[in-house]
């Protein structure tokens, strides 16, 4: 298979790099493998990666970004009331996610227990995006704080970090798992800490 178009080919490589990524690990990660999925030979590759490790920034910036945007930015910007609505969101998750994230993982999660303590390109990138995670939740929760949804006291960014951190967990427990009633407790979990956020009413 001849990929003739050099933004098409670029997509090509980075789409598989990511499937790749996503199952084996980057350090797993073979680039024959991905030519050989992609129908490419290696002068391709070469024309828009100079190594490996830029493959995998590639794909932390054009695949894992958008895919994080998609699955929860986008639904937080709509989200008024968190403590109701966002355990719904939750449950919805396994319908919005891709199929390969219920038997692999995050692949965010996955590659900043992988390479963040290895490469500083890698650890950069992967803070930038939850950080970005990170300002979506806690502009829910301020917006929420302002409108009287949640308790005037709470420090929104603290809470956000916080259930990304269970969020996380709760998924890289399900992977190993599988099993359904893990994540019928973490979100049960995260409902009853939602529950505490409630304003006091007199």
């Amino acid at each position: 298979m001849a990929f003739r178009n050099p933004r098409q080919t670029r997509e090509r490589l980075v789409i598989t790099a990511f499937e790749e990524i996503h199952a084996h690990g980057f350090q797993g990660l073979r680039v024959d493998e991905v030519l050989r999925r992609s129908g490419l030979q290696k002068g391709a590759f070469y024309h828009h990666f100079g190594s490996k490790t830029e493959l995998g920034y590639a794909v932390l910036e054009e695949q894992i970004r958008p895919l994080l945007e998609s699955l929860w930015l986008k639904p937080l910007a709509e989200i008024q009331d968190p403590i109701e609505e966002f355990p719904r969101l939750l449950d919805e998750l396994a319908e919005r996610m891709p199929r390969a994230m219920l038997e692999h993982g995050c692949p965010l999660n996955n590659l900043a227990q992988e390479m963040a303590s290895q490469d500083e390109g890698f650890r950069e990138r992967i803070v930038r995006i939850f950080d970005r995670w990170i300002d979506g939740l806690a502009a829910m929760f301020e917006a929420a704080r302002r409108n009287g949804k949640v308790r005037d006291d709470i420090d929104s960014r603290a809470v956000a970090r916080f259930l990304i951190a269970a969020i996380e967990g709760c998924i890289g427990v399900f992977k190993v798992e599988h099993a359904p009633e893990q994540w019928v407790a973490c979100r049960s979990g995260i409902q009853a800490y939602l529950d505490t956020l409630r304003p006091e009413t007199n």
